[in-house]
């Protein structure tokens, strides 16, 4: 059994020591206790105003099967939206998503396929206050945004921007086209895309209420690390096509951004679109991908680009929140089916680039989340072909072996994606900026 232990740079408002109880050995049963009271304490008396992680040593009890744990309150049904899902196979330190809950003590823990530690701590994080001003959620790509924090959004649609940077062109082969047969060369099915992306981008969030003005699509491509920090004016292209016209599809845009009359596919002109979005849209959160975890070299490229923005810019939001959408060599996280918890992504490293972080998770309805399915849906790249042998397994896998997914579509994303919470860390903005530009980060994957 393979030992692994989650670790990350977090700072928590609150902490207590917790023993976990075994109340049911038949029933793999379990009750917290033990939690330090303090009157000094504000977690505790305002428990819905935070995030929070139980953090406990896990083992799995099989070689296949995922851990599960469902949590109970006041002796409720157990049901999916209150299990959370581990790796087989494996032990080390796990975070058990715990938000959402009022009265820990009345909480019961059945867990299968896995066993916990006596020895825990539980952990309190503020939340952030994302209703003290607009919230800018900055996607690399169309699709983004909705699979990290569409219930996010929705939630907050009246007050929520969102920018998408890349124009996501790229077709590896004309076999892999959305409509098979509809493009004879490359060049026309990479335009094409193009095209489409835009269009996804600058529509989905409307199914949460996003006004459009508030909506905004860059159509950048090809840009690196290096064109941000060392050859910022150099002109990009495509090896295939030669040159996108991005500014067709930013006529979509209500906002006016320095780039749309004469388009710039250049570093510097993507950092000053970004200035300008601070500084008109005046956003107190930012959303952004984790340059620290997340290794697509253009979501990398977007948290870059935003941390010279913000240096550039003449305002300052207060926080950025971080999210993951991406992880190198590992799979089908977050774990177990549609609808489960999740908690934040697999990391090993206590140190961070970024120092110390906080936590937030947000919760969301059931309706919400069946919300998200459609947002998927309505995401081109996200039409997974629907081939025989994968319509088979996934028949044995939910039939036969009853794994409890839903199965919504082909593409793995409706399955990790569509889960009860969104989960981001949370640091101020202006740490972020300093922190991300001063790291090894600025070097090329």
């Amino acid at each position: 059994m393979k030992k692994i232990d989650y670790q990350y740079a977090l700072r928590a408002d609150d902490q207590y020591d917790v023993t976990i109880l075994s109340v049911s050995a038949k029933d793999d049963a379990y009750k917290l206790s033990d939690i330090l009271r303090q009157d000094s304490s504000k977690a505790l008396q305002n428990s819905a105003n935070y995030t929070w992680l139980l953090v406990f040593s896990y083992q799995a009890k099989h070689k296949k099967k995922q851990g599960r744990i469902a949590v109970t309150d006041n002796d409720a049904e157990i049901n999916i939206e209150s299990s959370q899902y581990f790796e087989p196979n494996q032990r080390g330190i796990r975070y058990l998503n715990l938000s959402g809950y009022i009265d820990f003590e009345n909480l019961t823990l059945f867990c299968e396929h896995c066993s916990v530690s006596e020895s825990a701590t539980l952990l309190a994080f503020k939340k952030p206050d994302l209703a003290a001003g607009p919230t800018l959620i900055i996607a690399p790509h169309a699709d983004d945004a909705e699979l990290a924090a569409y219930g996010l959004y929705q939630d907050f649609a009246q007050q929520t921007w969102i920018t998408t940077i890349n124009a996501g062109q790229n077709v590896q082969k004309l076999s892999q086209q959305y409509i098979k047969d509809l493009d004879k060369n490359i060049n026309d099915a990479i335009r094409r895309k193009a095209k489409i992306r835009a269009w996804n981008s600058m529509t989905t969030p409307l199914l949460a209420g996003v006004d459009y003005h508030r909506i905004s699509y860059l159509g950048y491509y090809n840009i690196t690390k290096e064109c941000l920090y060392y050859s910022k004016d150099e002109v990009r292209s495509d090896s295939i096509i030669g040159h996108l016209a991005s500014e067709k599809n930013r006529s979509l845009n209500h906002i006016k951004l320095p780039n749309d009359k004469d388009f710039i596919n250049s570093g510097q002109a993507l950092i000053d679109d970004l200035v300008s979005l601070i500084e008109q849209i005046k956003p107190t959160s930012i959303l952004v991908t984790d340059p620290e975890i997340d290794p697509h070299h253009e979501h990398i490229v977007a948290a870059h680009a935003l941390a010279l923005a913000i240096q550039k810019s003449e305002y300052k939001p207060k926080n950025i929140l971080l999210y993951v959408n991406h992880l190198r060599n590992i799979k089908n996280f977050p774990y177990g089916p549609e609808h489960a918890r999740t908690a934040l992504p697999p990391w090993s490293e206590s140190i961070s680039i970024f120092g110390q972080y906080s936590c937030y998770s947000h919760q969301l309805t059931l309706s919400t989340q069946k919300d998200k399915v459609i947002a998927f849906d309505s995401m081109h790249d996200l039409r997974s072909k629907n081939r025989w042998e994968k319509k088979l397994k996934q028949w044995w896998a939910k039939n036969i072996q009853k794994n409890g997914h839903q199965y919504y579509s082909n593409h793995s994303y409706f399955q990790t994606h569509i889960k009860s919470n969104e989960v981001f860390t949370v640091l101020d903005a202006i740490e972020f900026s300093d922190r991300v530009t001063s790291f090894d980060l600025v070097k090329e994957d």
